[in-house]
């Protein structure tokens, strides 16, 4: 399918604007020690390899972006203060004399907040009902009427499934029904990190550990139920205490859990670099009784599938003999032979005497700012596409205290340090309410600024949160709304529960299995397209980053999802609204505003009609085409 015709208004005919493909991301490799003994490189290959510069990309992407996107309608003057987001942003702004963008317009906000909130578009339907409604509080209903839904429950449960790495269908249930009902964070950690069952089946928050699981199994397919040496219990509690580390703290404790940091992250973090193994070690030690013990499935030996056993029988952490499980490192460098004893890695705080280790630590945690900034900073990322620390797991803590600066030339990290400390503080005090999190965010006048931005922008401007920045649309939130914007929903399975949408499903391995009949195309090609946006397989900590692609262009144009999806078929939409009694002019709107949310101006109502003009069909298929490969479709703006 090809669009033909091609005008120089709009977006019509533009799957992604030329210096938007071309956007090429700046990656900057850090500066490190020299290479010592241990081989840093090699031993460090994944850890510091060149994160991209996201604050840049986003600046860079927006600006570009902007040129295709509609204009906004507001008048650029002083934006309303609606709560203290909008207190410490404005006035930030305004103290440096910083040019912002005016308030989105109704079909800007609307089509925004969907995204943010559900991955999912409004109908026609409800964007007519929202920009047609003149009641002053709507977008803050419409917030409220959103996050708890079905859909909202879906798109983060997908979100926190890609931090956790997990598949296993009952963790997704379980993710997603403490989203919906917004049970305290504090209270899902201590979940997680207390669990224990006979099957982690039976205990969804156990899923957690899968991912630590398969990598410290020594074996692919051992068969010796017995053979307690085929399972790195210390490669496997690292793993996990890494883990909690980066979601949980937003610290990457990975460089000194293998040696002391000093010698190797000194040009990278300060605070790593004065961390020592030692330190990581107590830290590990939380975890230091916990067993995982395999069990059968097939009458293969399998530790990270449901059938494992999860108890707090173990020898503790010393790593000089961990006997009956295998003791010496695989996956980090050699042990020192020593025994610790749990030691809160940012204060040193230990479990009380007779207290459970693992208890502890979800007493701990919490109860230390750093957790609630970690988690205000995750969820300000995704819904400001910038966050206060890029990426989400490199807080440098010494860094981020302006009262004790870093010495010259090291600078404050964070964006807004003080903007960061108010909404984590807002956040433990709400009770660690993610529903209260992300609705502040939403609510701020910060959030609805427009992407349109008059005058010449700077990335100076970026850590300001002067204007809205775009952000390409995620994997399953693609793949989701092509099948929402053609009407054609997906038939997949899961757990033999059919279901019409890629984020319903437990995690990206189970989008191949659909309906019979249906056959394995359409599930290889809605990975490959998945893919193409950056959804990972979850083996590996999801990828940082916004960057708009050739291979996503290329994909939209060609992939059978979308171009199957286009043709007019009596169960899609182009198929129902050509079969109905619409005019020309009406077809063109109700596909503008099913994949766009808004209508078209006249120009592309010209065009469109236009096309369809000689061959209504082809022309109905191909505007469709052409919408679904626009920038404004592809990204959240």
């Amino acid at each position: 399918m090809r669009f033909r015709k091609f005008g120089l208004i709009g977006l019509i005919g533009v799957f992604l604007s030329a210096a938007v493909l071309g956007q090429v991301a700046t990656q900057q490799a850090p500066k490190t020690a020299p290479i010592d003994q241990d081989k840093f490189d090699k031993a460090h290959e994944g850890i510091f390899s060149g994160q991209p510069n996201k604050a840049a990309e986003a600046g860079k992407l927006t600006a570009e972006a902007a040129k295709v996107l509609p204009k906004s309608s507001g008048a650029v003057a002083k934006i309303p203060r609606k709560n203290f987001i909008d207190d410490q942003v404005f006035n930030r702004i305004e103290k440096d004399k910083i040019p912002h963008s005016a308030l989105s317009t109704d079909e800007e906000f609307v089509r925004r907040v969907y995204l943010d909130a559900t991955g999912l578009l409004p109908t026609p339907a409800k964007v007519r009902e929202f920009v047609a409604d003149k009641d002053a509080q709507k977008r803050d209903k419409l917030i409220d009427a959103l996050i708890g839904s079905d859909e909202f429950a879906d798109q983060w449960a997908w979100f926190w499934g890609d931090l956790f790495r997990t598949r296993e269908p009952q963790f997704h249930y379980f993710t997603r029904q403490w989203l919906k009902v917004d049970r305290p964070y504090n209270e899902v950690f201590a979940d997680i990190v207390t669990a224990n069952a006979k099957s982690h089946i039976m205990i969804p928050a156990l899923g957690f550990y899968r991912g630590a699981s398969y990598n410290a199994t020594r074996a692919p397919s051992p068969t010796d139920a017995d053979n307690y040496y085929l399972f790195n219990r210390l490669d496997f509690i690292d793993e996990v205490s890494v883990d909690v580390g980066r979601i949980f703290l937003g610290i990457n404790m990975d460089c000194f859990s293998c040696h002391d940091g000093a010698g190797h992250t000194d040009s990278i973090n300060l605070f790593l670099a004065s961390r020592t193994r030692a330190e990581f070690h107590q830290q590990a030690a939380f975890f230091g009784n916990m067993r995982r013990i395999v069990g059968y499935s097939d009458r293969v030996l399998n530790v990270s599938d449901g059938n494992s056993i999860n108890d707090d029988l173990g020898p503790g952490y010393a790593t000089g003999n961990d006997a009956p499980f295998h003791t010496m490192a695989d996956s980090r460098f050699p042990r020192d032979g020593g025994t610790y004893q749990p030691s809160f890695i940012l204060t040193g705080e230990k479990p009380k005497p007779g207290e459970n280790p693992r208890k502890a630590l979800a007493r701990i945690v919490p109860s230390h700012i750093q957790f609630s900034r970690a988690t205000a900073n995750l969820i300000w990322s995704k819904l400001m596409v910038v966050g206060f620390v890029e990426p989400y797991d490199a807080f440098d803590l010494n860094r981020i205290d302006p009262k004790n600066p870093p010495p010259k030339p090291w600078t404050i990290q964070p964006t807004n340090v003080d903007l960061m400390n108010a909404v984590a503080d807002d956040f433990k005090s709400h009770n660690f309410s993610i529903h209260h999190l992300i609705k502040t965010i939403m609510k701020s006048n910060a959030y609805q600024l427009s992407t349109q931005f008059d005058g010449e922008w700077k990335d100076a401007y970026v850590p300001y949160y002067s204007r809205r920045m775009v952000r390409v649309l995620t994997g399953p939130e693609i793949a989701d709304v092509v099948a929402q914007a053609t009407d054609r929903p997906y038939r997949l399975q899961l757990v033999g529960q059919s279901v019409s949408s890629v984020k319903q499903l437990a995690g990206p391995n189970n989008v191949g299995r659909g309906r019979p009949g249906d056959g394995p195309s359409e599930g290889v090609a809605i990975t490959a397209l998945m893919q193409a946006f950056f959804q990972s397989t979850r083996e590996t900590p999801v990828p940082s980053g916004n960057k708009a692609s050739p291979v996503q262009a290329m994909l939209m144009m060609a992939s059978p999802v979308v171009n199957n999806r286009v043709k007019a078929d009596p169960g899609n939409r182009v198929g129902k609204l050509l079969a109905s009694p619409m005019s020309d002019e009406q077809v063109i709107e109700e596909l503008f505003l099913a994949s766009l949310s808004r209508k078209p101006t006249a120009d592309e109502i010209r065009v469109s009609k236009e096309l369809m003009t000689p061959d209504r069909k082809r022309g109905a298929e191909n505007v469709e085409w052409a919408l679904l490969n626009s920038a404004e479709f592809l990204l959240n703006h």
